[in-house]
């Protein structure tokens, strides 16, 4: 993302966030078993983009950065989604990252007076809500991974791919993603055209009428690496006995791609 829960209305003010996604660089580089994130999309408002930036690194950074050492969230992550327009429902999202679900149930304890005893934090609160629209709230749950090098950075760049699968097709969707990709994303690290891969399963809000279900996250360490990979070249070498088009096929009828994002991480918390 306890000993006292916040008010509703201040929860509401408060960019306790995630995404996703995720995400999430730096949600690849923590091995535990378990992983929530709480993905926040944001839509700054016209005139306040550098407002919105300032505030989460200066004001509610610090706030999370607590929350880390009391034990009550992993990690905090800020990013900006690149080439969005102004008719774009946001353009910027936070992701918190928790290892134990059942503090998900009181995600904000940690009162930002406490953390700035020399700010007045009811103008910061107004300041943040002028500043940015929170648009959509998820809550994912980490799926699969590949574990990063001991080594690896925080990746500069994520590729966030938003995924619908049919009612009763998850198990079809999950085994193409694991025996078919997981491999091939492998051989993407290991050859130093990606930084790491992750599979997100969106919990909250759900359903098979919505958007999308899962999420893939691609990372990148610079914007050079983000065409290199090529694909086919991949699906030979790593699945030889098995036909391009037919792994295609088999990717394509398992699930929609609704859209790609590409995010660039601005700050961040551990």
């Amino acid at each position: 993302m306890k000993t006292k829960t916040l008010s509703p209305s201040l929860m509401l003010k408060l960019p306790i966030l995630l995404v996703i996604l995720f995400i999430f660089s730096p949600l690849i580089s923590l091995a535990q078993s378990n992983m929530y994130v709480i993905v926040e999309y944001m839509k700054t408002k016209p005139g306040k983009e550098w407002n919105y930036v300032e505030l989460e690194r200066n004001f509610w950074k610090p706030v999370h950065v607590e929350r880390i050492k009391k034990g009550e969230i992993v990690g905090w992550m800020l990013y900006h989604i690149r080439y969005t327009a102004s008719n774009d429902p946001y353009n910027y999202a936070t992701v918190t990252i928790f290892s134990d679900p059942e503090k998900l149930e009181n995600p904000g304890t940690v009162e930002p007076v406490t953390v700035h005893p020399d700010k007045d934090v009811e103008k910061v609160l107004m300041e943040t809500e002028e500043s940015r629209d929170l648009v959509i709230r998820n809550l994912m749950v980490r799926k699969d991974f590949i574990q990063p090098d001991k080594d690896a950075q925080d990746s500069k760049f994520v590729e966030v791919d938003y995924m619908k699968v049919k009612q009763g097709d998850d198990e079809e969707y999950l085994h193409v993603e694991d025996d078919i990709w997981k491999p091939i994303h492998e051989k993407f690290i290991k050859a130093g055209t990606r930084e790491g891969w992750s599979l997100w399963g969106r919990l909250y809000p759900s359903g098979y009428a919505m958007d999308y279900q899962y999420l893939t996250v691609n990372e990148f360490s610079n914007f050079s690496q983000i065409n290199q990979p090529d694909y086919v070249a991949a699906i030979k070498a790593t699945h030889a006995n098995k036909n391009v088009r037919e792994i295609i096929e088999e990717t394509n009828n398992s699930r929609e791609l609704v859209k790609s994002e590409l995010w660039e991480l601005l700050d961040a918390a551990y």
